[in-house]
């Protein structure tokens, strides 16, 4: 009897058949490039290639460019996994990237372009997804991931408030919507974290200890929400510090909490595994990093936006791309060593960025090394994954 012949591929370019496949790329590349500029400006003082200030333009393209990118390919790879349904692949998916690429030109050329032109095709991107997903997540009934169309929206709208102040049609809406929109991921993260993490954690154990026990307690997943959701709510609503830092670290304990039963000292020799506990772990860091600045002074006011964003959003984008890009190719859930290396450059760029100021005075070391770093991580896992991304999978399944 012969052995089966493995499937041999059909195309050696394979990039629209899948999401994850041109967001996980381009999620990738943009990460470079869009903090290469940045570092750029502060290092040679280059000027921007739009009129907006450099502040908001830089977290405008890591939110709406780089972090909604990642959003896309880890939605439109997990929806068709969640309902059954058929996945957005070919010319469809290839018209979706067309958008977001569009999306990004046009903010780069925001001084070329009228402000009207540019917040209607930068914004086209998120409503398109939406009308990609959305469909089968309530055709499917399951109430659950309903929150992800509706964390959507809250994008659009997040949005819409960022342009109109630049159309002058508002007054400090920008950096509001900015702090809205950090929110949206971190709520994303923490849901998404608490329940892949333990999963893919019992999958990784159970083979060398099949009576481990690796689980979440329904109360404290409760109580996790509804804290977090009270801490950016005093947040956005500009409460008093001490109230606001309060309700940030009741958040960051029961973000704590929640992992008591995950096992993470085991992990330690998984790396694509124990990421996906570092970048949970990065949550309640932010949030007792907020608490730090509002109660006690000890960290800089902003300490927790890049703990939120450079470390939480960074560091599980990084997880989920990695994992998502090997397992969704038929290959084994083996991280590459440079890609493990960017897991850790990741992490030393958000603490280099939050504790770089407290260290030194010197505005070019705590802003350039962690875009240094930043850029070292996601170049890495863009070169190695570039070839994964584009090429078909080796057992010449479709996907």
């Amino acid at each position: 009897m012969q052995d089966a012949e493995i499937p041999k591929p059909t195309a050696s370019f394979a990039l629209f058949g899948y999401g994850f496949r041109p967001f996980f790329l381009l999620a990738g590349g943009y990460a470079v490039l869009s903090i290469a500029v940045w570092a750029a400006v502060f290092m040679w003082g280059r000027a921007l290639p739009s009129d907006l200030p450099p502040s908001l333009w830089h977290a405008h393209e890591m939110l709406f460019g780089f972090s909604v990118a990642a959003a896309a390919g880890f939605l439109m790879t997990a929806v068709p996994s969640w309902t059954g349904t058929p996945r957005v692949s070919g010319a469809p998916l290839a018209v979706l990237v067309i958008i977001w690429l569009a999306g990004r030109v046009a903010f780069w050329m925001d001084g070329s372009l009228s402000p009207v032109a540019v917040a209607i095709i930068d914004m086209a991107f998120i409503p398109a997804l939406i009308a990609a997903i959305a469909g089968p997540i309530i055709g499917s009934g399951q109430k659950r991931n309903f929150l992800f169309p509706g964390f959507l929206l809250i994008g659009v709208m997040a949005n819409g408030f960022f342009h109109a102040e630049a159309l002058g049609w508002t007054e400090d809406t920008a950096s509001w919507s900015l702090r809205l929109t950090i929110y949206v991921f971190v709520l994303m993260v923490a849901l998404i974290g608490g329940r892949i993490t333990p999963r893919f954690t019992a999958n990784a154990l159970k083979a060398s200890d099949p009576e481990i026990d690796v689980r979440s307690d329904p109360r404290v997943e409760k109580a996790v929400i509804l804290s977090m959701i009270a801490a950016i709510a005093a947040d956005l609503a500009g409460a008093p510090p001490t109230l606001s830092g309060a309700l940030a670290l009741a958040a960051a304990i029961a973000l704590g909490f929640r992992m008591r039963h995950w096992h993470t000292a085991r992990t330690l020799d998984d790396p694509i595994v124990w990421v996906l506990h570092l970048g949970h772990a990065w949550v309640p860091f932010a949030f007792a990093c907020k608490a730090a600045a509002d109660i006690a002074g000890w960290l800089p006011a902003d300490a927790a936006l890049h703990a939120f964003t450079t470390g939480a959003i960074g560091t599980t984008v990084l997880a989920v791309m990695t994992r998502a890009g090997l397992g969704h190719t038929g290959r084994p859930l083996l991280a590459p060593k440079p890609v493990v290396t960017a897991y850790l450059l990741v992490t030393v760029a958000a603490l280099a960025r939050i504790f770089g100021p407290v260290l030194t005075d010197d505005l070019l070391m705590w802003v350039v090394v962690p875009a240094g770093l930043w850029i070292a991580a996601f170049g890495m896992f863009t070169f190695v994954f570039a070839p994964i991304l584009i090429g078909p999978r080796p057992d010449g399944k479709p996907g």
